[in-house]
């Protein structure tokens, strides 16, 4: 039965497990997915797929708890779901997947002054919606922010002059043909008039708003922009941004609201990280450290020894410097190793690298027997050796004596006609070798062969000794190759 007592104690083991074993690249691991879902929760927590997203929330938690809770039919279900989940959220999340990466590409990640001011604009913008709000003049004003805003805008007249208040009231003239679409602004200049909106689906924020407000919140919903919306019915000035349209109490607020959002992405002489730091939300950032700390536990440390696995390990025997001894052939050359340790120490763990290796140097080989141990295997400090098959190796040596052993020429063929052999002779006539004193040896060591027939006068060749390596050695720095001198007469008149 689990208690809050187990509960608190088993909290208190893996914390601990997770302080003693902690590396600096699972800080930074979880450090990454931190900055990651602190920017996701601040950018949807005020989406039209708010509620999506809280769902997805609901499967993740259940997830969870169940895979630290032993409920292994749910965590097979939701594991066998997930596929179909992540398809759900790419279709549901689209727009704000998209918004997502065009903010990280809008990103300035080093300080730098905007090169636009203000110009006045934020006063004549005020000035302008006070007296088209005073006369019920509808307006509908977009002030571009960091990101591109291009493929959410149709239609629309390209203008780019500088904003007045004048040239406002003459757009927005109710006689005008462009005063039912919008006027875009970046910095102090309007770039366009008459420009098509998309409408935003959250009605619920409307009220009592007409096209002209569902068409301000729906582009704040899809970028960074400021929108500035006079009513045509109620005079009413109001302001989208984020995803949020607020009616303001009187003209004279808009002028906070502009000189903010001027501040912000116009006047600034920090980079848009150091904007985002001033502009953090600390509960969104504790939240995201705590999240990715609990995913990180969850999903990627697994504490103490969860896992044993197999490897064909090969072995090698290094410094065998004595001359007169060898290793029969009959020498192990690999075995099977059980490690055991956590899932995450053998996801990054190189099986390629292992090897177990003994040091002969100073062995006395008399059927001498090693015992595999962990001491003879190149481990990561985060793997345990657990056991060996076979657990010893018998290692019988092979004791070898000098012998000296005759060179035998190999010929082949028949001189040319005309040609007479004088003598054929090898140099060295004998060659010293290391012999295994329990084998039978033959009575020479033969060459390669010697083709007669290519022969055309006296020459010296070389060629390789033939000879069996499981009985014979060359000691060090003896060469396999010999010498072959032929002298030969030319009989022909």
């Amino acid at each position: 039965m689990l208690t809050f007592s187990w509960i608190l104690q088993s909290f208190s083991d893996v914390m601990l497990n997770f302080v003693r074993n902690v590396r600096i690249v699972d800080i930074l691991d979880i450090a990454i997915i931190a900055v990651f879902l602190y920017m996701m929760l601040n950018w949807l927590r005020q989406s039209a797929s708010q509620r999506g997203l809280i769902s997805f929330a609901i499967l993740i938690v259940i997830y969870i708890a169940a895979r630290f809770s032993g409920m292994y039919l749910t965590e097979l279900l939701l594991e066998g779901l997930f596929a179909i989940i992540l398809i759900g959220v790419v279709v549901v999340f689209q727009s704000d997947i998209r918004r997502f990466f065009e903010r990280l590409s809008s990103w300035s990640y080093f300080g730098s002054s905007s090169t636009t001011t203000t110009g006045g604009a934020t006063g004549i913008l005020t000035q302008a919606a006070a007296k088209m709000a005073d006369k019920k003049t509808g307006a509908l004003i977009v002030i571009r922010g960091k990101e591109n805003w291009d493929r959410h805008m149709n239609g629309g007249i390209e203008l780019n002059g500088k904003v007045t208040i004048p040239l406002l009231h003459s757009i927005f003239n109710k006689y005008a043909p462009g005063h039912d679409g919008a006027v875009l602004m970046e910095g102090n200049r309007i770039t366009k008039f008459g420009v098509h909106l998309p409408l935003s689906t959250n009605l619920s924020q409307i009220s009592e708003g007409g096209t002209r407000h569902t068409a301000a919140l729906g582009i704040s919903e899809q970028c960074d922009a400021l929108v500035v919306v006079v009513s045509e019915e109620r005079g009413a000035i109001s302001v989208a941004r984020d995803g949020q349209i607020t009616q303001l109490e009187k003209p004279s607020d808009l002028k906070h609201h502009l000189d903010e959002f001027w501040t912000e992405y116009y006047e600034s002489t920090s980079g848009s990280f150091t904007n985002w730091w001033k502009r953090r939300s600390l509960i969104t950032a504790l939240g995201s450290v705590i999240l990715s700390f609990v995913l990180w536990l969850t999903f990627a440390y697994q504490s103490g020894t969860v896992v044993y696995r197999n490897y064909k390990v090969p072995i090698e025997y290094r410094n065998l410097q004595s001359s007169s001894v060898a290793l029969q052939d009959s020498v192990p050359l690999q075995a099977r190793v059980t490690l055991s340790g956590s899932e995450q120490a053998f996801r990054t763990f190189d099986q390629n690298s292992l090897v177990i290796s003994f040091d002969l140097a100073s062995e006395n080989f008399n059927d001498e027997e090693l015992t595999i141990t962990a001491d003879d295997l190149n481990l990561p400090t985060d793997l345990n050796f657990f056991e060996s098959s076979p657990p010893t190796l018998k290692l019988t040596p092979k004791r070898l004596s000098t012998v000296q052993m005759p060179v035998k020429i190999t010929t082949g063929g028949q001189l040319r006609s005309g040609l007479q052999m004088i003598s054929i002779t090898a140099s060295p006539s004998t060659v010293e070798f290391l012999a295994d004193t329990t084998a039978t040896l033959p009575d020479s060591i033969a060459t390669d062969v010697v083709d007669l027939s290519s022969i055309q006068n006296s020459a010296t060749i070389q060629k390789r000794l033939q000879f069996d390596e499981d009985k014979l050695k060359l000691p060090e720095k003896t060469s396999p190759q010999v010498y072959i001198k032929i002298e030969v007469e030319n009989n022909s008149e």
